[in-house]
């Protein structure tokens, strides 16, 4: 190959690039914008590649910036914005149609511009990130929800109605969040509300939602659900002050009346504290927006949680599948109930035979599905009222570990144990494990617990 030849080539590679790197990308805009207008559009904007919008008019700018799933107010985190105000503006943006256009050529000079509020246009919107674009908004035509406007890719006058107008400029306050907070209800792992008369914990693991104060119990997790809906749901009626250093105007004070909540996986909490003015006037303050808002007065409603309300009056939960053996117990005699690779079988000193799966099941059931009527907080000197000092049976639900593993050792692990008392007025007393409480169920779960091992044995 001559050197010619190769420097012939060289310089067509080069203009390659060039064409690639500078010019395609012209063409290609000017291609999308004759696109953009045969379909009867002003812009071509991909609304999903916009990463920030910034507003002016006349002297005042407001900035909008996207921040993860969401938008935030100003480029340094201000506060966060109405997400979905900021997407239909974004919608509007990129679907606005004009009704009739003035092309370039048409105008004498661009003085005639200002015919239209054009030439120093005192409404833009510039929307920023992989491409840029701008539309210029000038004055309402004579139709009604008409405004003239044009954009940074052409001179061209447009008629265009007024809805983008309408969502863009207004009060920077407007756009806003009024959601107090951005998570849901299922990002939520633990709860602390502290009001006069007590704490109260909540905290979610593997299993589910427990109460960890004033008292340790199941949680009942729709009335959780529920709770959080409404703590994440509030809404702002209004931003009353950025930053105050002066809380107790507010009638708010930190420790007091307040509703701490973590989200999953996180160390830092999120704190909202209410308290009221001299009219009565319910306002918060949240520490993850540090600024002071006035509520709706049902927002006090929060601070009213009742443990007890919250609890899981189910009598025992249970999963079956990690129960290898259930133990019963009486003052005459102990049998127990083992599971094999085919299901189960009844073990009663050398006897050993099949035992009902339908029976063990029914038995899982009926303490799964009990409710609690009452709970009775009692010292173990108590005990004989309920009948539970010597009980009439003690049912052991237990897990056979083979090996050892980081939490446990291997062997047997009570899972869960049930001592049952004496009936009284359709009522049977119960407590489980070491609690210090005594629980009343229906006396008709008795059923379900046969105390003859024979009752066990599979009728097959």
């Amino acid at each position: 190959m001559s050197r010619l030849t190769t420097i012939l080539l060289c310089a067509l590679a080069l203009a390659a690039i060039v064409f690639l790197a500078i010019y395609e990308p012209l063409t290609r805009s000017t291609r999308e914008n004759v696109a953009a207008a045969r379909e009867g559009l002003v812009l071509r904007l991909d609304p999903s590649k916009v990463r920030e919008i910034r507003i002016s008019t006349g002297g005042s700018t407001l900035e909008l910036k996207r921040a993860g799933n969401g938008w935030q107010l100003g480029t340094k985190s201000k506060d966060r914005a109405d997400s979905a105000l900021v997407e239909r503006m974004l919608l509007a943006a990129s679907g606005m149609r004009y009704f009739d256009r003035i092309a370039r050529g048409e105008l004498k000079a661009d003085s005639e511009l200002s015919n239209y509020g054009l030439r120093n246009p005192k409404r833009t919107i510039e929307f920023d990130g992989d491409e840029k674009a701008a539309l210029y908004l000038g004055k309402d035509a004579a139709s009604e929800e008409r405004v003239y406007a044009r954009t940074s890719a052409s001179r061209d006058v447009y008629l265009v109605g007024d809805e983008l107008l309408k969502l863009a400029f207004r009060d920077a306050a407007d756009f806003r969040d009024r959601r107090l907070t951005d998570l849901s209800p299922d990002q939520v792992d633990r709860v602390i509300v502290r009001r006069q008369g007590g704490e109260i914990e909540l905290s979610r693991d593997a299993t589910g939602w427990q109460i960890v104060k004033p008292l340790h119990a199941l949680a009942d997790e729709q009335k959780v659900e529920d709770f959080l809906k409404q703590l994440v749901g509030q809404r702002i009626v209004e931003f009353v002050a950025e930053d105050p250093r002066d809380l107790s105007i507010y009638g708010i004070a930190e420790g007091k009346d307040e509703i701490t909540f973590y989200a999953e996986g996180s160390s830092r909490h999120q704190t909202l504290r209410l308290g009221t003015d001299k009219s009565g006037t319910l306002f918060g303050q949240f520490t993850a927006r540090n600024s002071v808002y006035r509520l709706p007065p049902e927002s006090l409603q929060l601070l009213q949680i009742n443990p007890e309300a919250l609890r899981d009056r189910r009598l025992l939960p249970l999963n079956l599948d990690i129960v290898d053996m259930i133990r019963i117990r009486t003052p005459a005699k102990e049998f127990a109930l083992r599971r094999q690779e085919d299901g189960w079988v009844v073990k009663d000193g050398a006897m050993e035979r099949p035992a009902s799966a339908a029976a063990v099941r029914t038995l899982a059931d009926a303490l799964s599905k009990a409710k609690v009527s009452a709970y009775d907080t009692v010292a173990d000197g108590k005990l004989a009222a309920f009948g539970l000092e010597r009980p009439q049976c003690v049912v052991s639900f237990v897990a056979v570990l083979s090996e050892n593993t980081p939490e446990t050792r291997a062997g047997e692990q009570v899972i869960a144990s049930l001592a049952i008392g004496k009936s009284e007025g359709g009522r049977l007393f119960v407590k489980i494990g070491e609690t210090p409480e005594v629980l009343s169920v229906p006396e008709a779960i008795m059923t379900a617990i046969p105390l003859d091992p024979a009752a066990w044995i599979s009728p097959g």
